[in-house]
């Protein structure tokens, strides 16, 4: 599959669109909303998720667009058959305590994703998905400004074991089982 057809948007203009409409998502909780509920939703259903912002959705057509592509992106990322799925956080000239807070931020959503397409329990998920499910939690309920002693290497690594987790995750819940992913009973 390689290259993606779409471009994730940049963090920036997801951040302002997302303040046009008032919505008290930030970026990266959006993102993992989005990443989230694709492991167990199809990429059409996912607007659901935004019923608050319905009529934002349909007023704001820049916001139903960046919607739209941030769900083909990901969508994408994760099938691509080289790893290609990215986390959409703030870029590296934010200062660290920012980007800190965006990925405990975009680990909230992608839970709450999980949680809201139907996904019961983690621990009927098998050890790795179960495990990473379990360290996502745990991201998302980080103070990083308690934390004043962690690097930008530090926080690379976080992000790619986030970015590498959740395609594990994807994985387990959407292999051929014979069901549809909507039916999972997990």
């Amino acid at each position: 599959m390689g290259q993606s057809s779409n471009i994730m948007p940049a963090y920036r203009v997801m951040t302002s669109a997302l303040r046009r409409i008032n919505s008290q998502l930030t970026a990266a909780e959006c993102h993992g909303l989005i990443a989230g509920a694709l492991n167990t939703q199809s990429t059409a259903s996912i607007t659901r998720f935004f019923t608050d912002d319905t009529e934002s959705l349909q007023q704001d057509c820049e916001f139903a667009e960046l919607i739209s592509q941030l769900v083909q992106v990901s969508s994408e990322g994760y099938r691509d058959e080289d790893f290609n799925f990215q986390l959409l956080l703030p870029d590296d000239a934010i200062p660290l305590l920012e980007r800190s807070r965006a990925l405990a931020e975009w680990c909230g959503g992608y839970v709450m994703g999980l949680l809201e397409s139907g996904l019961k329990e983690f621990d009927k998920l098998p050890e790795d998905a179960a495990e990473v499910a379990k360290d996502l939690v745990e991201i998302s309920q980080l103070d990083p400004s308690a934390d004043a002693g962690g690097t930008d290497s530090d926080l690379m690594q976080l992000e790619e074991y986030v970015r590498v987790g959740v395609q594990i995750i994807y994985a387990e819940l959407t292999k051929d089982t014979g069901r549809d992913t909507n039916e999972q009973d997990y």
